[in-house]
């Protein structure tokens, strides 16, 4: 995609080709799409996407890494507050940007936020799970690798929160812009929201 106000609606129109699979979770049932890899070219421009009915989603997970939700928030904490083996913080991300500074061809600026020991039976795991950063040409590219993400709710806050991450490491590097590859093992729709989309759509 071009940019996310462009691009998500070819994402959404994956799940009336047909490409889902329909599966029984916990919270309900779902269309799954196991796998799915978006490429975002412009992670400068945040404009949400036309019709998307939850923009107060787009301004809550944009405060949990850069407003008034950092301290209370597990996805900030994990990203800049890693708690090391020996109990000091650890701000990954400005490792992962200072790895970079120091060789722009390195393959070791790379975060986690995954906790095995406290997320796998966690009732609301954190999302996403991990990434990287590389500069490719003369751009930086970060790749983000999510367990799971609902396309319909959560997909346009989550991406469009870490372009602006990746928009703003950048700058700091000096790179001439940003791009996001974003892998979900699992872009799903719950059953109320595709139907109403496919209602919405046919």
């Amino acid at each position: 995609m071009a940019t996310v106000a462009t691009g998500w609606s070819d994402v959404l129109s994956m799940f009336a080709r047909g490409a889902p699979a329909r599966v029984t979770t916990r919270h309900g049932i779902c269309f799954d799409i196991p796998g799915l890899t978006v490429w975002l070219r412009n992670a400068a421009d945040l404009t949400p996407p036309p019709g998307y009915l939850y923009p107060e989603l787009i301004k809550d997970y944009r405060d949990r890494i850069f407003g008034d939700q950092r301290e209370s928030s597990l996805l900030y904490q994990r990203l800049r507050g890693w708690i090391g083996a020996d109990g000091a913080p650890i701000d990954q991300f400005a490792q992962a940007t200072e790895v970079l500074r120091q060789d722009e061809h390195s393959r070791s600026a790379v975060f986690s936020m995954w906790r095995p020991e406290e997320d796998l039976g966690g009732r609301f795991p954190v999302s996403p799970v991990g990434g990287a950063l590389r500069i490719v040409g003369a751009d930086l590219v970060l790749f983000l690798t999510a367990r799971s993400v609902d396309v319909w709710v959560g997909f346009v806050p989550e991406l469009l929160t870490f372009a602006q991450v990746a928009a703003d490491a950048a700058l700091a590097l000096g790179a001439r812009g940003a791009k996001v590859c974003y892998h979900s093992w699992s872009a799903h729709m719950y059953e109320v929201d595709y139907l109403t989309y496919l209602t919405g759509t046919s």
